[in-house]
């Protein structure tokens, strides 16, 4: 048979056309089916099979895995490629989430950076990585808004703001899939979860979602648009259900939306057993029933139940599925395949990568991304002549990877105790403190000048079925904290966590407390930098931070109520909605203190009109270091055909000054910014009366008002 779609002279559509017009149906099929690594036969590759996923379990973020090995895919590909009839490749997938030896920060850390070119290094650092032995395509990065950090998975996605999401989502498309999908070092992307998985009822993992249409066109939806508009290859369905009915199996969202409203022209992957759930949403009689209803909405490939393989040929011959529906999903699938150029460079062979260069930039993103919440002026530690270290994670390595890590290199790893004992002041002294021996840990750090605590959650308290009722310190950590704070010696607290943890009242007490969601290979190295003033805390919350888990969901853009208080940014005394808790955060989204100190002043509207708002402001560093800090502009729509949040995020820039420095900042907010979603189902920006605020967390700056005509 003349293989005319292996031609490179012809386009993309045309080489996708000439092969499917040549498919059987069994063949079609084949190429919707994707299988586990340790479940595939030479049956499967001759017949035609058309992805295989690099992962043993359900829930392989929280359980070993076989190491990636390119010449085991590349002899499973042989197969594929010169046994099956038309030679179609299997295209491989594995959850390269945040690196893959050389690990960053979680996404929730990256989200705290507020920083699009470390999101994007960090996945090209992955990309390079993961492609040279053998990926070909990542199920990352989760767009989710995650609002509560009960839920688990929290930690990989970016963080509450639909605007942050989005810009960094689409600088991860960068990374992963670079300028050119066919060079050796890109893989594809996958936008992850389609959609609403993040407003799991309870934070409890895999459930139900109550969203409205307007939340969901105005908060989950944004980011995924943005990932269309950035080049993204692949999409996940989400397991939840919208409006009682399966994502899996949604045609409003998998055709309407996405493929309709968005122009989206890849593929998408169910996410583990999806399609077999739908019978579990109570929306499916059986797994063809189920089979059906996933290929009609256009969940093109099945991920390892294998039900499209069993049913989907005798749906067909049955009448129940039109041919042409599998034809159209295939279509969407071989469409990648090309794009990834995996017909001309099927195999990976022997490539070598240079990852020092990677370690060199995951220090510098551990720092950019940490979040200095309190400081006495204890940080940084310039001298000390002794200083105890104490806490379960003080002598942690792979703990500091975080969820999601596969094939990181913990012998990479230099521990916070180690990096701290080697980057400590000349002259300190730096004493390990058992952790165990309670007593013998008191006395220790008795006769030290100054205790840093590392505390905070393992690697496996969060990521996906990692949900938990009480988001604070695990048992045990907050009485030894007390502990240690009665000694009477400053105490600085180093929390290391995969999500928002509600912290102690007997926090404050400490002379500093330095956050960093789990920072990955350089972790230990990156967070001394920081302590003894190699480099600048430069994270800021993507997150609110609440009081109290009872709080919880508590987040920057709420709506507005009958009756509004608005605590969430009430910086003073007041009433509250909770008898035994004020009703704002304990940090709000935005906040991050630095080693130096800016004041903005002079806001104003330069212009309104319909092509958007400009405004400015002068930014000082009033401190005595040099320094940056986070600008950030957020926005509410006082009155609006549906209710707007009290103020969203619409715009940020990080802005490096010197001491007694002054500058200008100016931004400028198109209408897309501000539109929202309207009665009628459509999305615009109105005219009529705004509100903004210029400030350096989402509860500070003075309020501008401003109208906009017609």
């Amino acid at each position: 048979m003349d293989r005319f779609w292996l031609n490179t002279d012809l386009d993309t559509e045309a080489r996708v056309n000439l092969l499917l017009n040549v498919m059987t149906l069994e063949e079609c099929v084949r190429q919707l089916d994707q299988i586990c690594l340790d479940e595939v036969e030479n049956e499967d590759l001759k017949a035609g099979q058309g992805s295989i996923i690099l992962a043993s379990s359900a829930t392989a973020g929280n359980d070993a895995q076989e190491a990636t090995f390119a010449e085991k895919y590349d002899a499973l590909q042989k197969v594929a490629v010169e046994q099956s009839r038309l030679g179609i490749p299997i295209i491989y997938g594995r959850d390269v989430i945040h690196g893959h030896h050389t690990v960053y920060p979680i996404p929730l850390g990256q989200g705290a950076s507020w920083d699009e070119g470390l999101v994007e290094r960090g996945c090209r650092a992955a990309a390079v990585e993961s492609s040279a032995e053998g990926v070909h395509w990542t199920f990352s990065p989760m767009l989710d808004i995650a609002r509560d950090p009960r839920w688990g998975r929290i930690a990989e996605g970016y963080g509450e703001s639909p605007l942050l999401t989005g810009q960094l989502g689409t600088a991860a498309v960068r990374g992963y899939q670079g300028d050119d999908l066919t060079t050796p070092d890109a893989i594809g992307a996958g936008a992850k979860h389609f959609v609403g998985y993040g407003a799991a009822e309870g934070g409890r993992d895999y459930n139900s979602t109550e969203i409205t249409d307007a939340t969901l066109n105005d908060v989950y939806l944004p980011p995924f648009e943005a990932a269309v508009k950035a080049g993204y290859q692949t999409f996940m369905s989400a397991f939840n259900e919208i409006g009682g009915i399966s994502a899996a199996a949604n045609k409003e969202l998998l055709t309407n939306i996405l493929r309709e409203r968005w122009g989206f022209d890849g593929f998408v992957v169910t996410d583990w057993n999806a399609i077999a759930e739908i019978i579990s949403h109570g929306i499916a009689e059986d797994g063809a029933d189920a089979t059906r209803q996933g290929v009609e909405a256009k969940a093109d490939m099945d991920m390892v139940d294998r039900l499209y393989v069993r049913h989907l040929e005798e749906l067909v011959q049955q009448g129940l599925v039109e041919e042409a529906s599998v034809r159209r999903c295939v279509a969407n699938i071989l469409r990648v395949k090309f794009r990834l150029g995996l017909f001309e460079n099927p195999y990976t062979g022997q490539r070598e990568v240079a990852t020092q260069p990677h370690l060199d930039d995951a220090r510098q993103a551990v720092a950019r991304c940490a979040t200095l919440l309190e400081n006495d002026g204890t940080l940084p530690i310039r001298e000390a002549k002794s200083i105890a270290v104490v806490g379960p994670l003080a002598g942690a390595t792979r703990e500091l990877f975080g969820t999601w890590t596969l094939d990181g290199k913990s012998e990479w790893v230099t521990s916070p105790l180690d990096a701290i004992g080697q980057l400590a002041p000349e002259g300190s002294t730096v004493t390990p403190v058992d952790w165990d021996n309670t007593s013998l840990t008191q006395h220790m750090t008795h006769q030290r000048d100054l205790t840093i605590a590392v505390f905070g959650e393992s690697s496996n308290r969060s990521g996906e079925a990692n949900s938990v009722v009480a988001p604070g310190l695990p048992p045990g950590q907050t009485e030894m904290l007390e502990k240690l704070l009665d000694l009477g010696k400053p105490v600085v607290l180093v929390l290391i966590a995969g999500r928002p943890l509600i912290l102690p009242s007997c926090a404050k007490r400490c002379a500093a407390i330095l956050y960093s969601f789990h920072p990955g290979t350089a972790g230990g190295l990156g967070l001394a930098d920081v302590i003894f003033g190699h480099a600048e805390p430069g994270g800021r919350l993507p997150v609110t931070l609440p009081r109290h888990a009872g709080q919880i969901p508590l987040y920057h853009d709420h709506k507005p109520t009958g009756r509004p208080l608005d605590e969430y940014h009430r910086r003073g005394p007041g009433h509250y909605r909770y008898l035994d808790c004020p009703g704002s955060p304990l940090y709000p989204f935005g906040y991050g203190l630095t080693y130096t100190e800016f004041e903005l002043k002079h806001a104003k509207i330069t212009s309104a009109n319909t092509e958007g708002i400009s405004l400015s402001a002068q930014l000082a560093n009033i401190g005595e270091a040099e320094g940056s800090t986070v600008v950030q502009v957020y926005l509410n729509d006082p009155v609006a055909e549906l209710s707007q949040p009290v103020r969203r995020l619409v715009e940020h820039r990080r802005v490096q000054l010197g001491p007694g420095s002054t500058t200008e900042i100016a931004f400028h907010i198109p209408p897309e910014r501000y539109a929202c979603h309207h009665r009628d189902g459509s999305i615009r920006s109105d005219s009529g009366r705004y509100r903004l605020w210029i400030g350096q967390h989402s509860s500070d700056g003075e309020m501008l008002e401003v109208n906009i005509e017609d």
